[in-house]
């Protein structure tokens, strides 16, 4: 007898099968599904960002929006960044803008990084796991993606039926995988890192606690407060849209989510 997981798994294989029919030409960030590029806009971060006592090495695939917001914040408290993109001119435009960033491949990104955020369109993640999955076995990846049924296609609404955490674990296996800054936009990045008074709450799953430790890290350091719920399984909790979304403190969150 067919279990539910089993139906689930088939739904997300045969869409991972449907949007891999559209496969773009090998480049250094091909996409399945086709998604236009879109100009960065620049948002003020208003608020000092404390030095880090631990730098660290930060890798960024995908320079839009909120690669290049958190990007800036981690290079304000004293981390390394090199940033890639499927526009290279995006990746150089986001390195000018931080004394000492640089750029490479994704290639060269995974092989640098201590840390790989991955901040990618949900429909991207299967090209993702074909062009570098075995690069970045044993790596820690810190991703902030949100299914779209409208931008992403069949792919996103298997990955929700299953659990989008869950999703991508099954496309990385062996990688390291924290979740975070999905619930609320680069420009409530920007604005609220380390805010005066209780700082933004950032739901968080991952793979392992000694991932979670490291995404944890990463996440006071841009100036707000992590909350723990739970291994990857649990990113379906706050998914955007969900109850958890939106700029909430930390303990608003815990309350929502029952923690």
């Amino acid at each position: 007898m067919r279990t539910r997981q089993d139906l689930d798994r088939r739904q997300f294989i045969a869409a991972l099968a449907a949007t891999s029919a559209l496969g773009l030409p090998g480049t250094a960030m091909a996409q399945t599904a086709p998604i236009p590029a879109r100009p960065f806009v620049q948002v003020p971060i208003p608020h000092p960002i404390p030095r880090t006592s631990q730098p660290m090495k930060i890798g960024v695939i995908g320079s839009g929006n909120v690669g290049g917001t958190l990007g800036e914040v981690w290079w304000k408290a004293g981390h390394q960044l090199m940033f890639s993109d499927r526009d290279p001119a995006q990746a150089a435009a986001q390195a000018s803008r931080m004394a000492g960033a640089q750029t490479g491949t994704p290639e060269h990104v995974i092989a640098w990084a201590d840390v790989i955020f991955i901040g990618v369109p949900f429909g991207a993640w299967p090209d993702v796991a074909r062009q570098y999955g075995q690069a970045l076995r044993g790596k820690v990846i810190f991703e902030p993606t949100n299914p779209s049924a409208s931008r992403d296609g069949a792919i996103a609404a298997a990955a929700l039926a299953k659990g989008s955490g869950n999703a991508i674990v099954e496309l990385l296996p062996d990688v390291r995988i924290v979740r975070g800054f999905n619930t609320f936009s680069h420009t409530a990045m920007g604005k609220e890192a380390n805010r005066p008074g209780e700082k933004v709450g950032v739901p968080m799953a991952a793979t392992d606690p000694a991932t979670m430790a490291i995404g944890a890290r990463l996440v006071r350091d841009a100036g707000f407060e992590p909350v723990e719920v739970g291994g990857m399984d649990t990113a379906g909790r706050f998914e955007l849209g969900s109850p958890a979304a939106g700029v909430k403190t930390a303990a608003e969150l815990r309350r929502i989510l029952k923690l």
